[in-house]
C-alpha cells in the first residue's frame, strides 16, 4: 500500500506540473505568433491644414513561446498599419487610405511633401507619401548618446533634413537625421543654436528655424520665437498649461486646462492651432481640441475615426 500510495502521489505531481507548464507556457517547445483580429482606433500622425490631418491605425502582436508566461513579460508590438488621409472638422469616409503588411512604425508629428516618415526593424527610415506605398531611403546610423530605436518624434529641418524629438533620452533631447547619409547626430545648443536652450519644441518654416516657449511665470501664455525674438504669442491667463507645447505637423497643440467650466479647456484637451514663421493662427478658424485622439469642435462635438471609419480607398 505505501508503494501504491507513493505512485499515486507521482502521478497526482506529474498532472499538476503538466497543468502548470500548459498555464504558463507552450508543452511542444514551438512558438506562437498571434496576431489581433481587430485593427485599432485611428492615432493622430499630423495636422495637415484648417481641415485635414493624417491618421493611423494597425495591429498588435504577440510572440508566445516557452520562455515566455503569464508572469513575465512576452514579446510585443504592432504590425499592419494604415495611413488615412481624414477631414477632422466634418466626419466623412477617409480621402485616402491604404494598409500595408510588415512592422513599420510611423513617426508620430512629422508631415512634409505629402508624406509621412516610418522606420522598420532593419534601422532604416522611409516616407510614405499619400496615393503611394510606402518607401525605404536607407539604413540610419545613430551617433552616441542619441538611440534610434527608442520613441521619437519628427520635425522639419534645413536642407531637407528632419529634426527628431527624442522622449526621454536626456542625452539627446533632439537629433538631426541627414536624409543623404543616413546619420543621426545630436543637435548641439550652441553657436548659431544657443538661443534654442530651453525651447519646448523647434521646427523650420518658411526659411526659419522656429522655437515654442512657455513662460513660467505666466499661467498660460506660449511665445513663438524666431531668431531669438519673440514674434508672436498666445497668452489665456484662464488656463493653466499641465505639459509643455509642441508642434505637431503644421499645428501648435496646447495641453491647457481651464477655471471655467464652460470653457472646453475645463476638462483636459489639446487645442489645436495651426502656425506659421511670424504667428500663431489662433482666432481665424473655429476652435477645435484633441482628446484621446478624437477631434472636438467649438460646439463640443467629438469627430473620431474607429477603426470600422479607417477603410481603405485607395
Amino acid at each position: 500500500m505505501p508503494f501504491l500510495k507513493k505512485r499515486l502521489w507521482i502521478a497526482v505531481a506529474l498532472v499538476v506540473a503538466c497543468i502548470c507548464m500548459w498555464g504558463c507556457g507552450l508543452l511542444d517547445d514551438e512558438e506562437r505568433f498571434v496576431v489581433d483580429k481587430n485593427r485599432t482606433n485611428g492615432y493622430l500622425v499630423a495636422i495637415i491644414d484648417d481641415s485635414l490631418a493624417v491618421m493611423e491605425n494597425l495591429r498588435g502582436w504577440e510572440l508566445w513561446d516557452d520562455d515566455c508566461n503569464s508572469w513575465e513579460y512576452c514579446d510585443k508590438g504592432t504590425m499592419n498599419p494604415g495611413l488615412f488621409l481624414v477631414n477632422y472638422r466634418k466626419k466623412q469616409s477617409p480621402l485616402w487610405g491604404d494598409t500595408v503588411e510588415g512592422r513599420i512604425s510611423i513617426v508620430y508629428g512629422y508631415y512634409h511633401d505629402s508624406s509621412a516618415m516610418f522606420s522598420n526593424a532593419d534601422d532604416e527610415f522611409g516616407f510614405w507619401r499619400i496615393g503611394e506605398k510606402p518607401r525605404v531611403v536607407r539604413k540610419w546610423n545613430c551617433e552616441a548618446p542619441c538611440e534610434c530605436n527608442r520613441e521619437k518624434y519628427g520635425r522639419l529641418w534645413t536642407e531637407g533634413n528632419v529634426l527628431l524629438k527624442m522622449v526621454q533620452q536626456d542625452g539627446c533631447p533632439y537629433a538631426v537625421l541627414d536624409t543623404a547619409t543616413g546619420n543621426v547626430t545630436k543637435l548641439e545648443f550652441t553657436g548659431d543654436y544657443a538661443w534654442l536652450e530651453g525651447c519646448d519644441d523647434i521646427t523650420y518654416i518658411d526659411g526659419d528655424v522656429v522655437c515654442i516657449r512657455h513662460r513660467e511665470n505666466r499661467l498660460c501664455e506660449v511665445n513663438l520665437e524666431r531668431d531669438k525674438n519673440v514674434v508672436d504669442s498666445l497668452i489665456k491667463d484662464e488656463w493653466m498649461l499641465f505639459d509643455p507645447p509642441e508642434f505637431h505637423g503644421n499645428a501648435i497643440k496646447v495641453k491647457a486646462r481651464s477655471f471655467d467650466k464652460n470653457d472646453h479647456a475645463y476638462d483636459f484637451g489639446d487645442r489645436l492651432m495651426l502656425f506659421g514663421s511670424d504667428r500663431i493662427v489662433f482666432d481665424e478658424y473655429p476652435e477645435t481640441w484633441l482628446r484621446s485622439n478624437a477631434f472636438v469642435d467649438s460646439m463640443g462635438t467629438p469627430i473620431g475615426y474607429s477603426s470600422e471609419d479607417l477603410i481603405v480607398t485607395k
